[in-house]
């Protein structure tokens, strides 16, 4: 299912940059990084806690959806006050991230609506409903592409599509199995909060390793270079979700262990594989100019760089999944607190990374982009260890 939407993504931001070029390719991918950042925030993993409500068959169980939407909907009025002068520090378009926001607040309470599945282990109806959807939005946003209409009604058909599963999931669930309110709607929405913002540590710290980079990139350059530089980073973005997809397994594995010695037997054999994931950007290294040209042509001229600095920035594949092994590990056994605040720091120390080196280095981007990474990564694993003594 993840291959799937990354490929519907990939040749959906394909059609986008040959089409619109990469000035506003380039706002598109910032402005969405940023959108995916302040709604990870908001919308606190409430589809975790409500999957994870109902696997338990909590009292409250009933009454997670119509709260959780509450809280979800809530969130999403506050951030939407405050988002305008976000945009204006970060200098991206308010409109294109008010609606990148939006659809991912849709996107969140249709994963809360599908938690009833999930949480009674049936992962079909859901991989259907994402497949389906996915497909939908592919296609539909193709077309509005190439009948030259603003990339913006691109954003907007997105979320009508996004609202439209979200009732479609939620009306799926047998009334029975739903209360629109509970004797006590102040404390369940209290108890969902409390576990919502101990989860979302985790998730919004894995989605700083994912979309910081581009926030930053969007801060510093604009024009066509920033649509080269994020289609850059975003194939990097690619390989990393892939490798991430495979690592969320070990997540059950590590709450088994008992001894530290388990704990240390696993980490030894995922070190030994991140470093033979350094074949992937050594493999590519001596075929950027193959893969330059192959750029050129399926997004123009305008894209020739992005073999170029592809090259180097893969080299940050393997420090990337470093980390979300570390923020793996830290959920797993409970250090969701110290990591999530080291990572906090690390994105302070990347901006800084970002102002010196757009001041006094040459090639700038590509160096930012791999510090802040390396830094990340180092440490991550500074917290595991400190954590884990």
């Amino acid at each position: 299912m993840q291959v799937v939407l990354l490929v519907v993504n990939l040749i959906l931001i394909t059609i986008i940059s040959r089409e619109y070029g990469p000035s506003i390719y380039g706002e598109y991918a910032s402005s969405k990084s940023l959108g995916v950042l302040i709604g990870t925030a908001l919308v606190m993993s409430l589809a975790l806690v409500a999957t994870k409500l109902r696997a338990q068959n909590d009292i409250e169980g009933k009454f997670v959806f119509s709260n959780s939407y509450y809280l979800v909907i809530r969130n999403l009025i506050i951030g939407l006050f405050l988002l305008y002068p976000v945009t204006l520090l970060f200098k991206r378009d308010f409109s294109m991230t008010a609606l990148f926001l939006i659809g991912f607040i849709f996107n969140e309470l249709i994963h809360i609506a599908l938690s009833y599945y999930q949480a009674n282990g049936d992962f079909v109806t859901s991989s259907k409903q994402i497949m389906i959807r996915t497909l939908l939005y592919g296609m539909g946003a193709t077309a509005i592409v190439f009948s030259g209409y603003s990339i913006l009604w691109v954003i907007f058909y997105q979320i009508v599509i996004l609202a439209i599963f979200f009732l479609v999931a939620h009306f799926s669930i047998p009334s029975s199995e739903k209360k629109n309110s509970s004797p006590d709607a102040v404390e369940t929405r209290k108890k969902l909060t409390k576990s919502g913002q101990k989860m979302v540590l985790t998730t919004f710290s894995s989605a700083l390793i994912s979309e910081l980079d581009i926030v930053l990139l969007g801060l510093f350059f604009g024009g066509p270079l920033l649509g080269v530089l994020s289609w850059a980073r975003r194939i990097l973005e690619i390989l990393f979700q892939l490798a991430a997809a495979s690592l969320d397994i070990l997540f059950p594995e590590l709450s088994k262990t008992k001894s530290k010695s388990e704990v240390v037997e696993i980490r030894n054999k995922l070190r030994r594989i991140v470093i033979l994931s350094f074949i992937i950007p050594t493999i590519f290294f001596p075929l950027k100019d193959v893969a330059g040209s192959l750029f050129v042509v399926l997004l123009g001229e305008e894209f020739s760089a992005v073999g170029n600095y592809t090259a180097y920035i893969l080299f940050c594949l393997p420090l990337m999944v470093w980390s979300r092994i570390n923020i793996i590990f830290s959920r797993a056994l409970n250090f969701e607190i110290p990591i999530s605040k080291i990572i906090f720091y690390s994105s302070i120390i990347s901006f800084f990374i970002y102002s010196v080196t757009d001041q006094f280095l040459d090639n700038s981007a590509v160096i930012s982009i791999i510090l802040s990474q390396l830094t990340i990564s180092a440490l991550t694993s500074y917290s595991f260890r400190k954590s884990f003594r």
